[in-house]
């Protein structure tokens, strides 16, 4: 099993989604008001005890059928994995953020220097899950 964080800033669903998530995943560990996406992102990084971390963005409302029990191959440990979520303005299922499988060794050696930090920090694998 890989740590799992909830990363939040000033989402206003961000409690309940929270609270959610951790009546499911009580070992979850929350990550909230660090200013600066990949600096949040590092924080997880620095407090996993896993080779690869779950995050889940604060306006995620993981469905229930999502079990975070993906087990990375060790060949696969160089790629970020992003499941594909609902949109809940259009319905739409696709790469949308929410629920991702990062490689901790990677977010601990990003520059900081980034476009998009998701597509930054290493290779993507899609997940077609959603």
């Amino acid at each position: 099993m890989h740590d799992i964080f909830f990363i939040s800033y000033d989402e206003s669903n961000a409690d309940g989604n929270w609270d959610r998530l951790r009546d499911r995943m009580p070992h979850a560990r929350r990550v909230h008001g660090i200013k600066g996406i990949s600096n949040a992102h590092l924080r997880c990084a620095e407090l996993s005890y896993t080779a690869m971390f779950w995050t889940v963005d604060g306006d995620t409302i993981v469905d229930d059928a999502f079990g975070f029990e993906y087990g990375v191959p060790y060949y696969d440990r160089r790629y970020l994995h992003l499941w594909h979520s609902r949109n809940p303005v259009n319905g739409l299922e696709y790469g949308y953020g929410a629920v991702k499988l990062w490689p901790r060794k990677l977010v601990m050696g990003f520059n900081g220097r980034w476009l998009d930090f998701t597509t930054t920090v290493g290779n993507i694998k899609m997940m077609e899950d959603t």
